[in-house]
Parts: C-alpha cells; sequence; structure tokens
C-alpha cells in the first residue's frame, strides 16, 4: 500500500479534514541488555525420573514400575516415548526373562544437562518504543539507524521523553514476550526471569505513516500513525498526551492556517470570471438537488445515485469542472499527467529533490517525449543557494533538455505558485511542491491548497500565459 493510499484510506475522521501526511521515522531504542535466565528442562517428570533410575541402577522395566510406583501402561508409553528420541533402547533379558532399559550416548547427555538448571546471565537484545514507552517486538529488518532515515529524507519523530528508558521503567512481563517473539516459537529454551542490567543504548526508527488532521469547527490539530497500514491509536495517545503536536519541529507548520490567494491574483480578472462564474453553477446544481432529495420529488432509486452512494458522490466529485483537490491526491495526479498525456505538460515547482525525480521519474518523461508531448518544467526561488535543489537530479533534466527538443527546463526564480497542466483537460495551482514533496528530512508538514480547473477554454488560455515565461528564460537567463 502506497502512502497515497494510506492516506486515503484514513481520510474519514469525522468532523476533521486531512491537511497533510508524509512518512516520518517513529523512535525505537534498541536495548543490549544483561538478563537472569533458567534453563527449561526438555523432559516431563516421569521421563527424567525413567532415566535417573536407570541411571542409579534400576535396568528392567518391572523394576522402574514398582519403584515409582505407577502403572506399566504409562511406563511403556514414556518409555516409547524415549525410545523415539534415541535416549533409551529395550531389549529383552535372557537371563531373569524380562525387559531391560539401555541409557543410549544422547541418554547420558541428556541425564545430565537435566541436572544442571542453574540460573546463568545471558545477553538479551529488545526495542523500547519511545512513545509508548513499552517494550515492542520488531523485525531487524524493519529498523532504520538515524543515518539511514536521513538518507532516506525521512523526519524524525522525537521521543517524550527524550531520555532512553532506564531499568526500573521496564515491565519484565512485557520483556519476555517480546523475547518470546524475537525466538520465533512459543517456547523458548531458556526462560527469563530479570534484567540484570542495561549495556547498550541505541536510537533505531521505525518508519510509518503520519496523518496530520484538522478540526473543521476550528484549529484543533490530531496527528496520527499508521504502521503497516494499519493505525496505532496506542501512538496516538501517547503523543497527543505528550504535546506532541505542538512540541514536534516536523510539525509545527501545522499551527499556521494557510489561506489560498484570490483566484483574481493568480489567473487575472477575465480567466477568474469564468472560473467562478462554474463554481457558482455548480454549487447552484448541488444545493438543487439537495432541495430535491429533501423535498421528495426523487423516486428512491434517484434519490440514491445522489446522496445515498458514497463512491457515486466521489465519481461525481471527481467530475467537477472546479474543485479543491485532497492533499494525497497530487503525486498520483503527476504520474498520471506524464503516462496520459498526449500534447503537453507543464510543471513549476520551485524545488527539486532527487527522491521524487528519480532515474525512473526521468524515464516516464522520456517516454512522454517519445510520444510527441511537449513537457515544461519550471523551477527555483530566490537565489538558489538554499540547497533545496538537487544538483544530481538538476544536471541530469539538464541533459535531457539538451537532448530533447519537446523538453523545456527553465529556472525561473520566483515560481511561488506551483502549477501543473495536463493537455487541455485540466491545471492545478498550488501550494504542493509537486518536485520536492519527499525526500528532505528537514522538511515540517504544512497544510497544502490546490484548486484543479477542468474549463479547456480556460485551460488553454492559462498554458498560454504561463508557457510565456519559458520563452522569455531561454532567450535571455542561464539555466
Amino acid at each position: 500500500m502506497t502512502i497515497e493510499e494510506t492516506a486515503d484510506r484514513f481520510d474519514n475522521r469525522t468532523g476533521y479534514k486531512l491537511i497533510a501526511y508524509g512518512t516520518v521515522g517513529l523512535p525505537l531504542y534498541r536495548l543490549t541488555a544483561v538478563g537472569l535466565c533458567l534453563s527449561k528442562k526438555s523432559l516431563d517428570p516421569i521421563e527424567e525420573f525413567i532415566l535417573r533410575s536407570v541411571v542409579a541402577g534400576t535396568s528392567t522395566v518391572d523394576d522402574v514400575v514398582g519403584l515409582l510406583g505407577l502403572e506399566i501402561s504409562i511406563v511403556e508409553s514414556c518409555l516409547a516415548e524415549l525410545v523415539r528420541m534415541e535416549c533409551a533402547k529395550v531389549l529383552p533379558d535372557d537371563v531373569a526373562g524380562r525387559w531391560k532399559i539401555e541409557l543410549t550416548a544422547k541418554g547420558r547427555d541428556v541425564v545430565r544437562d537435566q541436572e544442571t538448571t542453574m540460573p546463568i546471565e545471558q545477553t538479551v537484545v529488545f526495542c523500547i518504543d519511545g512513545l509508548t514507552r513499552k517494550p515492542r517486538f520488531y523485525s531487524d529488518e524493519n529498523l532504520y539507524r538515524p543515518r539511514e532515515l536521513k538518507d532516506d529524507g525521512v523526519p524524525e519523530i522525537r521521543a517524550f521523553p527524550a531520555r532512553p528508558p532506564e531499568l526500573d521503567e521496564i515491565d519484565i512481563k512485557d520483556v519476555i514476550e517480546v523475547v518470546r517473539l524475537d525466538a520465533g516459537r512459543s517456547e523458548s529454551p531458556r526462560q527469563l526471569l530479570r534484567i540484570n542490567s542495561i549495556e547498550r543504548r541505541d536510537r533505531v526508527f521505525l518508519k510509518a505513516v503520519a496523518l496530520s488532521y484538522r478540526s473543521e469547527s476550528g484549529g484543533t490539530l490530531q496527528v496520527a500513525f499508521a504502521i503497516d497500514g494499519r493505525l496505532s491509536m496506542e501512538h496516538e495517545e501517547a503523543f497527543a498526551q505528550a504535546g506532541g503536536p505542538e512540541k514536534t519541529k516536523v510539525f509545527r507548520g501545522l499551527h499556521e492556517r494557510v489561506v489560498p490567494p484570490p483566484m483574481v491574483d493568480v489567473l487575472g480578472g477575465d480567466l477568474s470570471r469564468q472560473v467562478n462564474h462554474v463554481v457558482q453553477s455548480q454549487e447552484n446544481a448541488e444545493k438543487l438537488r439537495r432541495e430535491r432529495v429533501a423535498q421528495g420529488r426523487l423516486d428512491e432509486t434517484r434519490r440514491s445515485e445522489v446522496g445515498g452512494d458514497l463512491e457515486h458522490r466521489r465519481m461525481q466529485f471527481e467530475q467537477l469542472a472546479v474543485r479543491p483537490l485532497a492533499v494525497y491526491e497530487h503525486p498520483p495526479l503527476l504520474r498520471r499527467a506524464l503516462k496520459e498525456a498526449e500534447e503537453r505538460v507543464l510543471i513549476i515547482s520551485p524545488w527539486i529533490r532527487r527522491a521524487v525525480v528519480t532515474p525512473r521519474f526521468i524515464e516516464t518523461i522520456r517516454h512522454a517525449l517519445d510520444r510527441g508531448v511537449s513537457v515544461y518544467v519550471g523551477y527555483g526561488l530566490g537565489d538558489g543557494k538554499t540547497g533545496r535543489v538537487d544538483e544530481d537530479a538538476r544536471k541530469e533534466l539538464d541533459a535531457l533538455a539538451d537532448e530533447q527538443k519537446l523538453f523545456s527546463f527553465s529556472r525561473l526564480g520566483d515560481t511561488h505558485v506551483k502549477i501543473l497542466i495536463k493537455d487541455r483537460e485540466f491545471f492545478v495551482i498550488s501550494s504542493f511542491n509537486w518536485l520536492s514533496f519527499e525526500g528532505d528530512p528537514n522538511r515540517t508538514f504544512r497544510e497544502e491548497w490546490s484548486t484543479l480547473v477542468a474549463i479547456p477554454s480556460v485551460v488553454d488560455k492559462y498554458f498560454d500565459r504561463v508557457v510565456r515565461r519559458f520563452a522569455v528564460e531561454e532567450d535571455g537567463v542561464d539555466n
């Protein structure tokens, strides 16, 4: 499941709107401890006493039955198990006319091992969750060191409290369960009695999807975490109780309400009037449908089509000529534009990160160019010295522009509004950074705004206005 699919799945919190999402590293402490362990015996008591009886000199089945005071059927059943385990042999005794018992080499070793059940010290490795402060089992392949997390461009969530756990904070019962899960079996040959000392504490992280919600009635924020496609209420509650949404750097940007600029400032007077006219028509049509349903003027079938079926309503919403985008719609929309465009794609984004502009992404652009699609990419904000443009990715795009006449790549220098245009089908004006939404460990979550306009005549006019920027840059500005 992709992070966009995860965000879509959990965009259903009553009274709240999902405003931001992204991959984060949840804090863990990987502890290397010294524990006192007791070896478990591998035999049940009757089997053990049979072997000990033979060692003590009792050699026949009848003698063992008499010594233990058990029914012969019970002794014979245990003997059969010992024979199966290759610990004993049952042979006929020609002299006495009875059955005698002999221990094998393995049986003698087992008897010796059963005698040595003294507690021993052993190294025990387990994780303590940095938010819940409880021992948890996570396989090593799912854990990331701080450097690995940074290299992947994933921001860290701090632990609360920030200090590593002390020995007196750890519940031995929880550790026993974690050690059992780590062993991969229900029974471990050693039983953990207590933790004597903690020798090492390493910071590691578990990747999760953070989901940020804002109350529809006010500015209240909630932050949830999805691990392996499932919401963890335990982590959400612990994070909230610690004041995590307010204290954690990565979420500080969410405390500022984002207000989209007026449409007239982005599109100009003529285009904004056309867009506003369509918006008003959509709102009037929706109001009329609601009134008809409320007044009972539609039959049950039509009523279901209009208001009863959630998926149908979603499809209706997606077909609106002007609509806001959910935050998780952006990456799939960008991929779709490049894969399905027939004439042109235009992207303007201030920053470029390698996590987005991967070799695969560049290959997708190349496929579009091979189909005869003109692709325009504009980037850059300010003096370009902020480090938000990955040089390797930029050089690859530069090389592609030198190679392909249908590809234009320009540093515009003042790309405040981010834009995506596909053919005559739609354009999106947004605060979403199309080419840098992943791969920056220092990025902070922020509320995104976006408006999709799917009015072909308006798309044409807006494209003509924006594409002029590329002609100006190519004429006189160094990339």
